[in-house]
């Protein structure tokens, strides 16, 4: 009985401090210098360039684009062109619809606020594919994750090779992530990017905040041939979300960001059902 009467006292005594304890905490976040930030790069399809600032941790404002730079976009075969501000796109477009070719280097030169920026790259061959379609993993009998999978030619067999694959679902980017061609064999690749798993589908709710993919939903891949430095950017980008670090730019002249020269590949669009997905055989856990 005594032993329970001190038992209750301790607990009492335990709420008590907790409550007493709690107050407002204030995160002193730390302040670093601004810098200027590119979202630039010349393709089969395009050219432009977006700039804007970086912003602190705790600024939730919507991000605000540099309308008063300079921009040119040359050519290693002696071609140059100055790009103008598109106010409705909100980045710098070619009046001449200016588009890259394999094999050449470009240059992005930009003042920016008195200061001057450049950055180089190359346009790798594209990639063709064969197919593009959605797979499923039974991982330990407990979860089932859903993946897109393309497969295609190698562009330059027995050379490495970088892509970056853009998923989109509508006109919204739902998931992305780059790749290099060290597993490639025979001359062909096969990659899959996970979009989102049974029990996501089944209750509406994704662990990223965003919806999940349900029945119906349409997604285009963007499968994005590129050069090394890119591909370092974009790999140091899916580190950087968890460690809060910048990642590794190849623009000179103390900005961030990238400005790339991409050989772009469309395959056909493919549209989510659940039921038919799961009535193909699962691929085991290991094999992925």
């Amino acid at each position: 009985m005594q032993r329970n009467v001190l038992y209750l006292i301790i607990l009492a005594l335990g709420i008590v401090a907790v409550v007493s304890c709690e107050h407002e905490i204030t995160f002193d976040y730390p302040t670093a210098e601004t810098k200027v930030v590119f979202d630039g790069q010349i393709s089969n399809e395009s050219t432009f360039v977006r700039i804007s600032h970086t912003r602190p941790v705790a600024d939730s404002t919507k991000n605000h684009f540099i309308s008063d730079a300079q921009v040119w976009v040359a050519s290693d075969d002696g071609t140059e062109e100055q790009l103008y501000y598109d106010e409705e796109q909100q980045c710098y477009l070619s009046s001449t619809g200016l588009v890259g070719s394999t094999g050449h280097t470009y240059q992005m030169r930009a003042i920016v606020e008195g200061r001057n920026y450049e950055a180089t790259a190359t346009m790798p061959p594209p990639a063709p594919v064969d197919t593009i379609y959605f797979r499923w993993i039974d991982v330990l009998h407990q979860v089932k994750l859903f993946f897109v999978c393309v497969k295609g030619q190698d562009p330059l067999p027995g050379k490495r090779n970088y892509y970056l694959i853009r998923l989109l679902r509508g006109e919204e980017l739902f998931r992305w992530n780059p790749r290099s061609g060290r597993s490639n064999t025979d001359g062909k690749f096969e990659y899959d990017i996970i979009c989102s798993s049974d029990s996501e589908t089944s209750s509406g709710l994704s662990d990223d905040g965003k919806p999940p993919l349900m029945d119906g939903d349409t997604l285009r891949m963007e499968l994005m041939t590129i050069d090394r430095q890119c591909w370092y950017y974009f790999q140091s980008m899916a580190v950087s979300d968890r460690t809060t670090t910048n990642p590794l730019t190849n623009i000179c002249g103390g900005g961030l960001g990238v400005f790339m020269a991409t050989n772009i590949t469309r395959p056909d669009t493919i549209v989510f059902d659940k039921e038919t997905l799961l009535s193909k055989e699962s691929i085991s856990s290991h094999d992925s």
